[in-house]
């Protein structure tokens, strides 16, 4: 005799289908490709020709900086493996260079990524200060970063959480003896988001729910068989 009620076996579906909406929303899920606010390897800057005290940047107020290019002690930049422009951080002096966009920045995760080199001139004790400041003068990140002069460019990455929105500028300074022999910049790339979003699922993707789906309607069936027994 089945002892088992309508009710019963009507639960016990919903909780099949529930399960199986919940395993289709989870593997639905992907991560959303990050906005990217700046990406900047400076090849453009003065019509690809290197200057001494250069401050004509594109993204970035600049001072005591100079731009190595050809016609400018571009030959730092390839000591240092690289094949582009790149910054000189000491102009005259420890340069700064500061993002002309306060950038507007939600709640969530911000990514600063850069190559820095050595001075590539024997020098000693120089470092950049990598920092993400806000429009009230709050520091959200701020990092020192010091190689050997003969260094080649190394990519660095960091990221930093935000709980409020606020908007902010990234900002890179030249810390040392200030001998005019600075460490060497490129490749600067701001981004900021990667929250999770639904995406379509591949073909192969509606197989495996399609196979989960089974099992778990399979499952249900065995038990709501077991308590008619």
């Amino acid at each position: 005799m089945n002892t088992t009620s309508r009710p019963t076996r009507r639960r016990s579906r919903l909780k099949t289908l529930a399960l199986a909406a919940c395993l289709v929303a989870a593997a639905t899920a992907a991560h959303a490709d990050p906005t990217v606010l700046l990406a900047d390897d400076f090849n453009a800057e003065h019509g690809g020709v290197g200057s001494a005290e250069y401050s004509g940047f594109a993204n970035f107020s600049a001072a005591n900086v100079d731009l190595l290019a050809p016609g400018y002690f571009y030959s730092l930049c390839q000591l240092a493996g690289g094949s582009t422009p790149c910054v000189d951080m000491e102009g005259s002096g420890n340069g700064t260079l500061t993002t002309l966009t306060a950038y507007d920045l939600a709640p969530g995760t911000v990514t600063m990524q850069f190559d820095l080199a050595g001075d590539q001139r024997g020098r000693s004790g120089n470092s950049v200060v990598a920092s993400l400041v806000s429009i009230f003068g709050e520091v959200l990140f701020s990092e020192s970063f010091s190689l050997a002069s003969d260094a080649d460019f190394t990519t660095f990455s960091r990221s930093v959480t935000l709980a409020d929105p606020t908007q902010a500028r990234l900002r890179f300074q030249s810390v040392g003896p200030a001998d005019s022999m600075g460490m060497l910049l490129d490749n600067v790339v701001l981004t900021a988001g990667g929250a999770i979003t639904p995406a379509v699922p591949e073909p192969s993707t509606w197989a495996l729910f399609a196979g989960g789906l089974m099992a778990v309607a399979g499952c249900a069936r065995r038990r709501v068989n077991a308590a008619a027994r």
